[in-house]
């Protein structure tokens, strides 16, 4: 469902300027005539874009309980050096961010449902799983996310999770809580960050960073327990320890990132958890996405968006049709994309 607010923008009263559907005058424009293009192209498409399933390259997992908890004992601080009410989300959304950049598509899962699937039923359905600020959580769910790595998942965590038990109290656990274990790493100490520190990748670091790498606003101060160290900090003090570490658990891996990864970290984390395989439809311009999703019969299709002000010409991996005005293009086929452009593809 799409709904719009307001119909016809109100002449008085608090939402005066809330723009609806049509403007003060009643006349149809722009606004009216791009929401009656939407209206035709989902009538064009049809049943194919009804009651999909999209893909998930990556699953964030997200509690409320959790950004409660860190509304009420912020562990970070704000501009002023105060506390920051809003930590939950300054710990979670750098991660979406930095899936985006690499171009992969993310679903969100509650924590408090996890347990509703099984553990192996979930390494296939999300290979790769990222968990920042569970702060408030209880056992069965942590030891369900090392049964998901152990099932052959890839479990990437952030700074805050596993540290809190569900009344958000300090566990008396060695840190990461119940996952320390599969993180193959632990910490006891930790540090809000004045200001952004460079970080590198580590001698036979399989995790490429390019200039511009830092961590932000946290540490956790990393030791190891049998994982690879990725990535360390360039600093003088919080250098003594990894910023990222990955250790094989079961049939799967747990990855973890103490810190708030800047864009350029966060990005290139995620294009090394999830490596672009052959025939994929991951284009190498940066304001393209593609996302893809599978209709009830089976049918698979794909969403490609232009997020730039230029024209981009993309090179189609596979051969597909455009769901709205029916063209058929070949695999290698050179597509242009417009501004700010969206294409409904089916494929062939």
């Amino acid at each position: 469902m799409i709904e719009y607010w307001h119909w016809h923008t109100l002449h008085f009263g608090t939402e005066t300027y809330w723009g609806g559907v049509l403007p003060h005058s009643g006349r149809p424009g722009r606004v009216y005539r791009e929401i009656a293009r939407i209206g035709q192209e989902l009538e064009t498409a049809g049943d194919l874009v009804a009651g999909l399933t999209p893909d998930a390259d990556v699953t964030m997992i997200y509690s409320s309980a959790s950004k409660w908890a860190l509304a009420f004992q912020p562990p970070l601080a704000g501009p002023d050096g105060g506390p920051d009410r809003r930590s939950y989300q300054g710990l979670f959304d750098p991660f979406y961010r930095g899936a985006f950049d690499a171009g992969l598509q993310v679903r969100i899962l509650h924590a408090d449902r996890l347990a509703d699937t099984g553990a192996r039923e979930a390494a296939e359905r999300h290979p790769v799983l990222v968990v920042p600020g569970l702060y408030s959580a209880d056992d069965t769910t942590l030891d369900w996310l090392c049964d998901y790595a152990a099932a052959g998942g890839h479990l990437v965590l952030g700074p805050r999770t596993g540290y809190g038990d569900p009344c958000a109290r300090a566990r008396t656990d060695v840190m990461p809580g119940r996952l320390a274990r599969a993180a193959g790493a632990r910490y006891d100490e930790f540090s809000n960050l004045a200001e952004d520190v460079p970080v590198r990748p580590a001698a036979d670091s399989p995790l490429t960073l390019p200039a511009g790498a830092a961590a932000t606003r946290w540490v956790d101060g990393l030791q190891t327990d049998g994982a690879q160290v990725l990535a360390g900090y360039d600093h003088p003090h919080f250098g003594r320890w990894p910023a990222v570490t990955t250790h094989p658990h079961g049939d799967g891996r747990v990855t973890y990132v103490g810190t708030v990864p800047d864009p350029v970290l966060a990005r290139s984390l995620f294009r090394w958890a999830v490596p672009e395989r052959e025939g994929g439809w991951r284009f190498a311009q940066e304001s393209v996405t593609c996302t893809g999703a599978t209709a009830p019969d089976g049918r698979r299709v794909r969403f490609v968006h232009n997020w730039s002000w230029d024209e981009v010409p993309i090179r189609l991996p596979a051969a597909a049709r455009d769901a709205l005005d029916g063209t058929d293009h070949g695999v290698g086929e050179e597509l242009m994309l417009r501004p700010w452009d969206a294409r409904v593809l089916l494929d062939r």
